[in-house]
């Protein structure tokens, strides 16, 4: 029998009852995932995050009669605890950037093979995101002409550490935190304390959030983005 504390727990929210019960089912198949609940109607989301306990939530970003953006923002802000995940048909730069701001934790297509749908969710346990650098290069590009630009650039003088600075430009170039820690010489569990300091001092509230900053403040070349 799996040990409850080693298998991620997974709530899915999309109109599409057959797209959620293949998706379930591909999930259901691997020992460490465990889709707790589905659903099409998003007002019942919070209700369900609330009874079922979810780690993920795998949400479609067209919503009918709901804006997901706005779902995701709210759901972040009543259990910041529960990874966000969209999962969509097309990456569109404009919504890509939106989901960040809200707080997703993850941004997929739904044209991926299910190895790498797998391999994204469990990069969360890492603290990482569940995205392609393809997609981070797409968000980050976006980032030039985004009316967003100011809602991420955290405090003036966040005294983040030399260390800090050096992960934090690492993140933006798509390095996971293993690739971080053989850069650095450091190991994986140093990585993540790292990360877990510079969201707190930066008020941030994910990886793909310390990506956009380290845009933004000149860590990271967008040349260098994505290409990973």
């Amino acid at each position: 029998m799996n040990d409850p504390a080693n298998v991620m727990r997974i709530l899915l929210v999309d109109p599409n009852i057959l797209f959620r019960c293949g998706i379930a089912r591909l999930l259901d198949s691997q020992q460490d995932f465990c889709v707790v609940g589905q659903t099409g109607n998003y007002a019942e989301v919070s209700e369900l995050v609330v009874t079922l306990r979810p780690d993920v939530i795998l949400i479609e970003t067209e919503l009918d009669g709901c804006d997901g953006v706005a779902l995701v923002g709210l759901l972040h802000q009543r259990f910041p605890s529960v990874a966000l995940v969209f999962l969509t048909t097309e990456v569109r730069s404009d919504l890509l950037l939106e989901c960040v701001i809200a707080g997703a934790a993850g941004y997929l297509q739904k044209n991926i093979t299910p190895d790498e749908l797998f391999g994204r969710l469990r990069s969360l346990n890492h603290g990482e995101a569940a995205i392609s650098p393809r997609t981070v290069r797409i968000l980050m590009d976006r980032l030039s002409t985004s009316r967003y630009l100011l809602q991420l650039c955290g405090t003036p003088d966040p005294m983040l550490t030399p260390r800090e600075w050096e992960i934090l430009g690492r993140v933006a170039r798509g390095l996971t935190n293993r690739q971080i820690g053989e850069a650095l010489q450091i190991s994986e569990h140093t990585v993540r304390n790292h990360l877990c300091n510079i969201y707190q001092k930066l008020h941030l509230n994910n990886r793909l959030q310390a990506a956009v900053y380290s845009v933004i403040h000149g860590l990271a070349d967008l040349e260098s983005i994505g290409d990973s």
